[in-house]
């Protein structure tokens, strides 16, 4: 596959009103048009939206997030890289990604409507209800089954649950506490983020894992509703 030509934002920004306003030059059409194709593979959007997300991410986490090969995550990272979507910086082993602001309002401000939005009407930038936030991020992480026995009933992801039970760690932190390959860890971390139990949250240039007490709570809600149902029924033996 091959890579896009790498795009100079700084001679597009802030030459481009709405489409909707005007239409594009032969030149600057040919200039952004990398951008776009760039972002029409689902991989690639899906990255630049966790890369967008957050002030900056790990590729590990990355990586974790596909179930694709790593070398197949950094052929699209080069490509947003390279068309001026996204810059890397290497610490130590790991390269962490963030994203280049005005190539988001650049292609942004290109498909907006010239129209201004109604009052009250929420946008992007606008901030959540105080208390809604929380209240519906939680209900979206929390998995609705209780049955978190079956995700722990993996010797080394219940280590991983003990390990996040003290405390947020990073993924480094966790190879280095159960000497597991980082791949290993890494699984089973996406594992536990899918099922609601564990969070990641970037701080810094650091990805930490929160345990998220909720969800181990309705389990043993539900372990103590079966004992007590085992109590209420220990004599009721069926009929042979």
């Amino acid at each position: 596959m091959s890579v896009p030509p790498v795009l100079d934002n700084t001679a597009v920004q802030g030459c481009c009103p709405p489409l909707s306003v005007q239409a594009l030059a032969p030149q600057v059409a040919g200039e952004i048009a990398p951008l776009f194709k760039a972002l029409g593979d689902p991989i690639r959007l899906r990255l630049l939206s966790l890369i967008a997300s957050t002030t900056e991410i790990c590729v590990c986490d990355l990586t974790d997030a596909f179930e694709v090969t790593g070398a197949t995550i950094s052929h699209h990272l080069r490509v947003l890289r390279e068309t001026g979507m996204v810059d890397c910086e290497r610490r130590g082993t790991w390269a962490y990604y963030r994203v280049r602001p005005e190539a988001l309002n650049l292609l942004g401000n290109l498909l907006t409507s010239s129209a201004d939005p109604g009052p009250g009407t929420p946008t992007a930038a606008d901030p959540p209800a105080a208390g809604a936030s929380v209240a519906s991020h939680q209900e979206m992480l929390i998995s609705p089954n209780p049955d978190v026995m079956r995700l722990v009933a993996d010797p080394l992801r219940a280590q991983i649950v003990r390990i996040l039970a003290a405390g947020p760690a990073t993924t480094s932190h966790l190879v280095a506490d159960t000497a597991a390959k980082q791949p290993n860890v890494s699984g089973h971390l996406k594992v536990l983020r899918e099922a609601g139990v564990v969070v990641a949250e970037p701080r810094g240039r650091f990805t930490f894992y929160r345990l998220i007490p909720e969800a181990l709570q309705g389990a043993a809600l539900h372990l103590a509703d079966l004992a007590a149902q085992a109590r209420a029924n220990s004599e009721n033996f069926r009929t042979c």
